[in-house]
């Protein structure tokens, strides 16, 4: 797990190392172990290196094939890397190294792009083919590992976090025109972000750079439509998704340093931990965050479980001025503004862990594959659906709880396409036109598109259509949070639920296999979760919720923000502009429940803006 940078200098004017050095040392968190670079003309390379297989000097990068024609810089996993090491032993390949990056090479050499198809793992990568001249930057298929790009008047830039393009020197300002987005959605979707001229390089896709920098060609080599379309039939599917899984938390134990596991005390992060016990792993441990807030808090569940399987259990709670830093420098970290805003507990717990383990596995991905939120229960039954839309017609003064006047203004649009793309919003259209927000772009092309390949693949079922934009959309964010948080601490996160083969077929079962009935999750309920403890599978579902609301109302910092809040220059840009802050910081002191959805966005948005655009030591051009 690495920090990956470069920039193609246009008409050959040789790169910069002073540059390119700035540009890998402003990862250093993602790579405290080694950091390099290379350089060749006018094309640079810079790497840092989190060391996880191969702990030794030979498997540092960039990497360089014997023959001096090809170069790599890698930032990921290969989990099934030691499978090719046969193959390509017979085809002449001859091994330095005990590490993936050098399977990963080797593949790139022999087979192309082609190669990536059979990878299982994530990873961002630059791979410079010397006689061809032409440089390949990949992503792998769900988004683990981010990318991003930035063309300027001089070349091109890429890396693995914004903030080593800006530490380049290039322009940091504000694309105003996405933050309508942002705004109803809390995050930009596709290649967009709120950064002028910064794009990322979309989950599955490549994109190939010749011509000195200034010819790019993008391309998608992964579909999940597609692959699920075209995956052989199972016959047993409980059984299957249970293999499978076991199969995937095999992969995902190999390494050369301690791993341990995120454990919240929820079904999926327990099923994670149960897995690897039964298998017979040794020196188990997990790390939980707890909440004094008993609401909120699963620490309990979780410290039984991890005594039943014999995983040390480490527990931690982050509260006022702790978690502040935390939340700020998570900020820092994701260069984007955050929308789970749990992003500072994940960050804290991490660098607990880190002082004991390099790697943590999630239960991250579970919900939005196999259908685990409670959102998504209003599309799984059409007769549910028509009773729920009747909430239209009631008044809000009968409506007692404010969850039931937020099934009122999502039902509101009477748009059954518009409720699936807005089904993890907190801010709705008619809330839009309530805050003085008459004009604003609210319908993006790139989630219409997902929208539209859900259709092909589920032609007559809402609620597996939904499903499939979450997992390139929510699930999309989900993975940004948890590289940065985890990656802020210089530990590296693997997703099991994640693997290919597991979600690929899984999104092939027959719709019987989904429903939300109960807890939802049928297929993991109904294999590992029969064998896990009644306390783990009967409690309801909690989250990593903050109890956000009280805090910003009672913690020191946060509140002289609050107070503050109407000076943000944020409040100067589009659609931000239009809001009555004043009004709306009034409203939340006297009635904070009713207030919290667009309380949070703004608040967390403009902390982001201050930390970026008016803090002293804010990374400017």
């Amino acid at each position: 797990m690495c920090g990956i940078a470069g920039f193609w200098n246009y008409d050959e004017k040789p790169a910069s190392q002073e540059t390119i050095f700035r540009m890998r040392e402003s990862l250093h968190h993602r790579g405290p172990d080694a950091g390099s670079d290379w350089i060749k003309g006018a094309l640079a390379l810079g790497h840092r290196r989190l060391s996880i297989l191969d702990l030794s000097d030979a498997a540092n990068q960039p990497f360089h094939s014997p023959c001096g024609n090809y170069t790599l810089v890698f930032n990921g996993e290969i989990f099934n890397f030691q499978s090719f090491h046969g193959e390509l032993k017979a085809s002449g390949y001859v091994f330095q190294t005990s590490s993936d990056t050098e399977v990963l090479l080797y593949l790139l050499m022999e087979y192309g792009l082609e190669a990536l198809h059979r990878l299982n793992g994530f990873f961002a990568f630059a791979f410079y083919d010397h006689r061809a001249d032409e440089l390949l930057l990949a992503r792998d298929r769900f988004g683990v590992k981010p990318l991003f790009h930035f063309s300027a008047s001089e070349g091109l830039y890429f890396a693995s976090e914004i903030k080593a393009i800006f530490a380049a020197g290039q322009e940091k300002a504000i694309a105003e025109e996405n933050l309508d987005e942002l705004f109803l959605y809390r995050f930009n979707a596709g290649v967009s972000t709120v950064y002028k001229n910064v794009f990322r390089l979309l989950p599955g896709h490549w994109m190939k750079v010749t011509h000195s920098g200034r010819q790019t060609e993008i391309g998608r080599w992964f579909h999940l439509g597609n692959e699920i379309l075209a995956h052989p039939h199972i016959s047993n599917p409980l059984e299957w998704f249970e293999q499978t899984f076991h199969e995937s938390i095999n992969l995902r134990m190999i390494a050369d340093v301690k791993v341990g596991t995120l454990l919240s005390g929820g079904l999926d992060s327990s099923s994670t931990l149960y897995s690897q016990s039964t298998q017979g792993f040794q020196e188990l441990s997990a790390w939980n965050v707890a909440f004094s807030d008993k609401r909120h808090d699963e620490s309990h569940l979780a410290k039984m479980l991890s005594a039943h399987l014999g995983a040390s259990f480490h527990s931690f709670e982050f509260q006022d001025k702790e978690l502040v830093d935390l939340t700020l420098e998570s900020i820092r970290n994701h260069d984007e503004p955050i929308m789970h805003f749990s992003d500072g507990h994940i960050l804290g717990i991490s660098k607990k862990a880190k002082e004991s383990v390099s790697v943590l596995l999630s239960g991250e991905g579970a919900d939005e594959m196999l259908g685990g939120y409670v959102r998504y229960k209003v599309h799984d039954n059409e007769m549910r659906y028509r009773l729920l839309s009747l909430i239209r017609y009631i008044p809000d003064k009968w409506l007692k709880s404010e969850r039931l006047r937020k099934m009122k203004r999502y039902l509101y649009m009477n748009n059954r396409e518009a409720e699936i793309l807005m089904n993890a919003n907190e801010i709705y259209p008619k809330d839009l036109q309530d805050l003085g927000i008459n004009a604003a772009r609210i319908v993006e092309d790139y989630r219409i598109g997902i929208l539209e390949e859900a259709k092909k693949v589920y032609p007559k079922n809402r609620y597996r259509q939904l499903l499939y934009l979450e997992q390139h959309t929510h699930l999309y964010t989900l993975n940004d949070r948890n590289d940065r948080t985890t990656m802020g601490a210089s530990i590296e996160c693997r997703d099991p639920f994640l693997d290919p083969k597991l979600l690929i077929g899984t999104g092939s079962l027959p719709d019987d296999c989904f429903t939300s009935k109960g807890k939802g999750k049928h297929l993991l309920l109904n294999s590992i979760g029969k064998k896990l403890p009644n306390y783990i599978t009967s409690h309801r579902k909690v989250g990593l919720s903050v109890p956000w609301e009280q805090l910003i109302l009672n913690q020191p910092i946060l509140r002289e923000a609050l107070e503050n809040l109407p000076k943000s220059g944020l409040f100067q840009l589009k659609p931000y502009c239009y809001l009555d802050i004043s009004g709306i910081v009034a409203g939340f002191k006297k009635e904070p429940i009713k207030f919290y959805p667009i309380i949070r966005q703004v608040f967390f948005t403009a902390l982001w803006f201050k930390v970026n655009f008016e803090e002293k030591t804010a990374v400017s051009s």
